[in-house]
């Protein structure tokens, strides 16, 4: 399994709900430049899938037209998403190379669980975007090929 794990950009702070906030032009920004400086890493990507949230679909959507893939929503992508229906998931792309769009603490708590990492050792920051390998889809089993975060030189 190889999947790339990205978190939405920068989204505002308010709005009536919270699956309704949006990106802030930092979070369009942010998202674009992680988005390019992986490009060529991104290639290999056949499936783009998010979270329904309004920032996570803006997020995807700027990946789908870098990579010219529609994107799939997937309620399991919530924020408080679990990262073992998630490996499920996975497993059923077993042919494929899926981006995943979602959110704290799931993102990190996937890329944690998937590769034996403790609790809280990754938290994703916004824009953050992780590539893991596996043999299998199961905890533990995993590896963190690479991390990039907004601001951080790689």
């Amino acid at each position: 399994m190889q999947a790339f794990i990205l978190r939405h950009g920068e989204a505002q702070l308010f709005a009536d709900s919270d699956p309704e906030r949006a990106l802030t032009s930092v979070g369009y920004q942010q998202t674009l430049d992680i988005l390019s400086e992986s490009q060529a890493d991104l290639a290999s990507v056949t499936r783009i899938v998010a979270s329904p949230y309004v920032r996570a679909q803006q997020t995807a959507s700027l990946a789908s037209k870098l990579l010219s893939l529609p994107v799939e929503t997937s309620d399991l992508l919530v924020p408080e998403g679990r990262p073992s229906e998630i490996s499920q998931m996975l497993d059923s792309m077993s042919q494929e190379v899926p981006l995943l769009v979602s959110h704290q603490p799931l993102v990190g708590d996937l890329v944690n669980w998937l590769c034996g990492l403790s609790p809280g050792r990754h938290v994703m920051g916004t824009s953050a975007l992780a590539y893991v390998e596996s043999e299998v889809v199961a905890g533990a089993c995993g590896t963190l090929c690479w991390l990039r975060q907004p601001g951080m030189s790689q």
